[in-house]
């Protein structure tokens, strides 16, 4: 334990010389990374990557609670064709001691002849479904069951069904071991969100509640009629290999030694340890193991390996290691866990895409309560939180300053557009912080030319507040509700409640489909312009007390928001865009809002090549990087976290709680 503590220690002070690479996170596809290790003597010089693998397979359940409880998920059971009950599970499946079976196929002409028990598992209490993977050709897929004995290990497998159009034997699992439920509720914020089972019987899923924020209960993440789905969790097994055979990193020479082996370590109750892949020996098959407590510990295949947390790979042999791993980028919002005091949490990159670190945790994130990030005075502020990820080859660490917008109660932010400045780069008017009210809805031509019908694609907008922003700008539309029209009339007929066409003012009521965001085609005047979409409806009159009465804020437009709670100048990046040099800026604040951007100064710059709309971050510019290169004056905010990196965090506010903060949507 002590050694694999150390060995971290000295990787993230970088002390530790052997970085070659870069590590890798879940992004859409197959990635494939090669980690080469050259040294004369590589178990004294390993080469580190940090890794995240995602969630493991397709998913086994679908549904919508039923109920929940403290720890528990219900859902209902239906039924077939017959009428016979169908439940969703199988009882004690994905009970925590459960440890997943190995086993292969062999083809009998293009049809399934035999199954063979590599690993009989453990801990079944009654068996498992067997999954066979579907043929090369057709869909005549083979079929199996399993048998177990006293010992809950898989005793025996029958084909009922050969199968036919197998060109190669086909992969054989079952549906138990390791398993999260994840919320797949559209729109939630807790959207995403997984929680690992540990028990289960037909109807119900008993679930580890340790990663709750700290006074949350699971009713208030997994709520009834919600939708989740059930999935296989990736483990130490799944990811790198449950068989010498099909191994992805060099394994150790004998059982109980981790010499001559690849090493992946994992953080656990508060420390890093190190596990490697062992042969056969002294009773026990060959897998994974701790190379700390090897017989303690046991058997390891099955060790989970959480979507949101990387782990580290270190190549201790020589030669190069290629691994593949596939997943997919998540557009929808992503939680970033910020761990209790003295706690560390290793994680991917969540969106997959490049980042910088002012992005990574929002502005009205830091401050000294327990769920915020806690500024530090200095770099050498032992009780300040810190933050480490992958800069070139070493790993750098950062910290916030304290008294820097560390109060900001409301996060500001702003849409640019492509830029009109010198060689593209952004001018002044590239960049807006609009909103204001909508008083109307006309249908148009694109060049917003008056139109008898609402047939045309494009819609008139009348704003008042800030002047209209220019074509190019997106803007984002809400709250705009009225009566639905005839999708085929004069742009004055609605319709009622049956559908049926009726004169202006008795129409039903509805939300417009213009709610959402769009491009502005045309800038018609200061208070009015273009959008493609249809319209649907007319616009209520705001002066009405119907937007009241429903909760709605009535119709409104916005393309940024000064936020609140600043108290100095704040810093702007400006990111993608197809630019070639990207935008930095000051963001000027007044009266504890941003008020807009000086792109003149120490540090600023308008960019080039912005043929589109960039992203724009808004930081509060209060990071900093320790080390004496790095004085506390120079801001760090736009240092860029890459799509295929990871990040640590380590909590030293001493009042922290476990909790979960939302870092800014790169794809919103």
């Amino acid at each position: 334990m002590k050694k694999a503590l150390c060995l971290f220690s000295t990787f993230l002070l970088s002390i530790c010389s052997g970085f070659a690479t870069k590590n890798i996170a879940t992004v859409s596809g197959n990635i494939q990374k090669d980690v080469i290790n050259n040294a004369a003597d590589p178990a004294k010089a390993p080469v580190f990557t940090v890794v995240s693998a995602g969630i493991g397979g397709d998913s086994v359940f679908t549904g919508q609670i039923s109920s929940t409880g403290s720890d528990t998920v219900q859902f209902e059971l239906s039924t077939d064709e017959s009428e016979v009950d169908v439940y969703p599970f199988v009882s004690g499946v994905f009970q925590q001691n459960v440890k997943t079976p190995i086993l292969s196929s062999s083809l009998s002409g293009a049809g399934v002849g035999s199954i063979s028990i590599t690993y009989a598992g453990a801990g079944f209490s009654s068996a498992p479904e067997i999954v066979i993977d579907y043929p090369t050709s057709g869909d005549d897929q083979a079929t199996a069951t399993a048998s177990i004995n006293s010992s809950g290990e898989i005793s025996s497998i029958t084909i009922t069904n050969a199968g036919s159009g197998y060109d190669s034997a086909p992969s054989v699992s079952v549906i138990g071991g390791p398993h999260f439920v994840k919320l797949t509720e559209s729109g939630d914020s807790n959207e995403g969100r997984v929680f690992r089972i540990t028990d289960n019987n037909a109807t119900r899923l008993t679930l580890d509640v340790s990663k709750l924020e700290s006074g949350e209960s699971l009713s208030d993440v997994l709520k009834d009629d919600y939708s989740i789905e059930v999935l296989p969790a990736s483990t130490l097994g799944s990811v790198f290999g449950r068989t010498a055979s099909d191994l992805d990193l060099s394994p150790s020479s004998s059982y109980g030694s981790g010499a001559g082996a690849d090493y992946v370590y994992l953080y656990i109750m508060q420390n890093y340890y190190s596990f490697c892949f062992m042969p056969a020996g002294g009773g026990n098959v060959a897998g994974w193991y701790s190379t700390n407590y090897t017989n303690a510990w046991g058997l390891l295949n099955d060790l989970v390996l959480y979507p949101d947390e990387a782990f580290i790979v270190a190549k201790r042999t020589n030669g190069t290691l290629e691994m593949d791993f596939d997943g997919a980028a998540s557009t929808a919002d992503q939680k970033l866990q910020l761990p209790a005091v003295n706690d560390a949490f290793v994680m991917n990159n969540p969106y997959g895409t490049d980042m910088i670190l002012g992005e990574l945790i929002p502005s009205e994130n830091f401050g000294t309560n327990s769920k915020d990030f806690k500024p530090g005075s200095s770099d050498t502020d032992t009780g300040a939180d810190q933050l480490y990820f992958l800069d070139g080859a070493v790993w750098s660490q950062f910290y916030y300053q304290n008294g820097v917008n560390d109060g900001v109660t409301k996060s500001a932010f702003a849409t640019a557009k492509a830029g009109t400045a010198s060689g593209n780069g952004l001018a002044d008017g590239d960049v807006s912080l609009a909103s204001g009210i909508i008083t109307n809805l006309e249908s148009c031509t694109a060049l917003g030319g008056a139109v008898d019908h609402n047939l045309s694609l494009h819609t008139k907008i009348t704003l008042s507040g800030t002047a209209a922003p220019a074509e190019g700008f997106e803007i984002s539309i809400s709250g705009v509700f009225g009566r639905k029209l005839d999708e085929d009339g004069d742009g004055n007929s609605e319709v009622d409640v049956n559908g049926t066409s009726v004169n202006k003012g008795s129409g039903i009521f509805i939300n417009s489909g213009l709610n959402g965001s769009y491009k502005i085609v045309k800038r018609l005047s200061g208070t009015s312009i273009v959008v493609k979409k249809k319209r649907d409806i007319n616009i209520r009159d705001t002066s009405n007390n119907l937007y009241t009465r429903t909760g709605a804020t009535g119709p409104r437009w916005v393309t940024g928001h000064g936020g609140s709670g600043y108290n100095g100048n704040a810093k702007a990046y400006f990111l993608g865009g197809g630019s070639t040099t990207m935008a930095v800026a000051t963001a000027t604040v007044s009266g504890g809002a941003v008020t807009g951007f000086n792109f003149t100064g120490a540090g600023n710059t308008r960019g080039a090549g912005y043929a589109y709309a960039p992203q724009v971050i808004i930081s509060g510019g209060g990071w900093r990087k320790v080390g004496a290169a790095n004085p506390n004056t120079v801001i760090q905010d736009g240092e860029i976290l890459e799509a295929t990196e990871g990040i640590v965090i380590i909590r030293k506010n001493s009042s922290g709680i476990l909790t979960y903060l939302k870092p800014k949507n790169p794809f919103k």
